[in-house]
């Protein structure tokens, strides 16, 4: 995949300014570290072509992450809900598919980029914050494409939030990052249970 191209004192500056004037709209008021951004490309394959999800990229560290990772042919479609944000993501990584909508509307944006199938889903959602409507409609956008994806969520909050990952989903892992500041993590699930309950 194309080399991506970034300014990290502009990405600093720009989330921000985000935070500043959004507050709890922007999930963190800095990016996500590198060795954070690598865990959660943990199930990334270079060896065969993926169909790669990002939730909630901000301005892609994770999503430079995964396009040195992936297989040229693989796909690779960040949404992102602040369209400065993802101007900054379509700029710094060429090689995603950088896509302004709220993962609300998930199952509509994936419909008219013809995704069926995926792979990976790679998450910088707030997901226990969302309101129980919204978490629900992007889990059944996912669970309704074809493969059974590994969805990889971040967190600052090392293994708070696991009872509510094992509602969701009948697997899940964590795995710390500590070298993340705060400390932090990447639960990786699988199998989208049918109701995201509180």
């Amino acid at each position: 995949m194309p080399e991506a191209r970034f300014d990290s004192r502009a990405e600093r500056r720009l989330l921000v300014r985000k935070w500043w004037r959004h507050g709890r709209e922007i999930a963190a008021f800095t990016p996500s570290s590198t060795a954070l951004a690598v865990a959660t490309c943990a199930y990334l394959d270079p060896t065969r072509p993926q169909v790669v999800l990002e939730l909630g990229a901000g301005t892609g560290p994770i999503t430079r992450a995964a396009a040195k990772q992936l297989h040229p042919q693989s796909r690779l479609i960040a949404v992102e809900r602040d369209p400065d944000l993802a101007a900054m993501l379509a700029e710094t990584v060429p090689a995603a598919e950088a896509v302004v909508g709220d993962a609300s509307e998930l199952a509509g944006m994936l419909a008219e980029r013809n995704v069926t199938g995926l792979d990976v889903v790679l998450s910088g959602l707030p997901m226990p914050s969302l309101p129980t409507s919204v978490r629900q409609r992007v889990l059944d956008a996912i669970a309704a494409c074809a493969g059974d994806p590994v969805f990889s969520q971040i967190t600052v909050m090392p293994w708070v939030y696991r009872p509510l990952y094992r509602r969701l989903f009948r697997s899940v892992r964590f795995v710390p990052v500590w070298r993340n500041l705060p400390p932090g993590g990447v639960y990786h699930c699988r199998g989208i249970r049918g109701a995201a309950l509180e």
